[in-house]
């Protein structure tokens, strides 16, 4: 009897293992090859029938119970070697979604760069013939000065400033005596000094214009006996005032024009000597206040000068002045409808 159950208990023992092995068997080929695990378990379907089948006839239930939990350590291990299998099938994935994105994009951006390419040339295209366009029968030619004008091309200069406002002084009141401009444009106040001028110039303000021209400085040598930095700190003050007004627009500060005629009299003739300190003042405020300086110097000539007091330009010269003003002001693009600059 005991011959019997020991050779039963060895029988059982060697079921055990036959069963462990055929399950380590079952979950290394499952967990090897989990998309086709369906298919081997259906090939091995009859085997693990059979098992079940004779672990249903034991009576030893310490045997189904050992059966059981190996069985569960092997689904466990299963589990987890498959969500290893797939988190590593995941990550390979985005790798490879990763790189064709990327490619995607390169290619993508290639594409828009030559594209953008194309609209930049065609822009500068159309940028040149809408300049030329609007000059046809013209001496003016955008971007230059030419010499050769006359009253024909007034109608032009005029539309060019149509973007902008002139305040000043006398010499801002010479662009309309001699017909170039009208008061429309130009708003001035002739012997005047940057104090006096400012209420009138604020009341300029809230016209809202997209680019102003400021003209001062000639009288303002004798008002500040030469004091340039005094005179620099009230057109600051006043331009500061003026910006707040009109926040959009943007504003530009001619040099006060030279007197090269020494034949200049009264306080005209101080400013023949004190006007590089002026202007170099004015130079210093726009560069610490994000102005724009504009000179108009170079045309400045003694032969242009046709006024008794030798210190205010005729209509030749004014000419000259409004084709430089429209290049340094960017008018010719304003008036192209390109809108150079019109804001800050």
């Amino acid at each position: 009897m005991t011959e019997n159950r020991n050779g039963r208990s060895g029988g059982l023992k060697y079921l055990i293992v036959l069963l462990i092995a055929a399950l380590a068997i079952f979950v290394a080929l499952v967990a090897a090859e989990p998309a086709s695990a369906e298919k081997k378990i259906a090939g091995t379907k009859s085997i693990d029938q059979t098992m079940v089948d004779e672990l249903k006839s034991m009576e030893d239930a310490d045997v189904r119970d050992v059966v059981q939990a190996m069985t569960s350590v092997a689904q466990s291990r299963y589990e987890s070697e498959s969500a290893s299998i797939w988190e590593s099938e995941s990550i390979e994935q985005s790798i490879a979604m990763s790189i064709a994105l990327e490619e995607s994009s390169l290619e993508a951006s290639e594409a828009q760069s030559l594209y953008e390419s194309s609209v930049a040339e065609s822009s500068k295209e159309a940028e040149v013939a809408a300049l030329n366009a609007p000059l046809a029968g013209s001496h003016l030619v955008a971007g230059e000065v030419v010499t050769n004008c006359d009253d024909t091309d007034i109608a032009y200069i005029r539309a060019l400033f149509s973007h902008c406002i002139v305040i000043g002084n006398s010499r801002a009141k010479n662009a309309v005596d001699c017909g170039i401009l009208t008061e429309s444009t130009v708003k001035y106040m002739s012997g005047v000094p940057i104090k006096t001028l400012e209420p009138f110039a604020l009341q300029q303000a809230y016209l809202y214009a997209p680019k102003t021209l400021f003209i001062m400085g000639l009288n303002d040598v004798a008002v500040y006996d030469r004091d340039a930095e005094a005179f620099k700190a009230d057109y600051t003050a006043m331009l500061k005032q003026y910006q707040a007004i009109n926040p959009g627009g943007k504003i530009y500060v001619m040099e006060s024009l030279p007197l090269p005629d020494p034949a200049a009299e009264g306080y005209f003739y101080r400013a023949y000597t004190s006007l590089p300190a002026f202007n170099d003042a004015m130079y210093r405020m726009c560069r610490e206040n994000g102005w724009t300086y504009v000179s108009a110097s170079e045309y400045a000539e003694a032969r242009l000068i046709n006024s008794e007091d030798h210190a205010h330009y005729g209509k030749e010269f004014y000419f000259l002045w409004a084709q430089t003003m429209a290049t340094q002001l960017h008018l010719w693009e304003d008036y192209a409808g390109l809108g150079y600059e019109i804001t800050n």
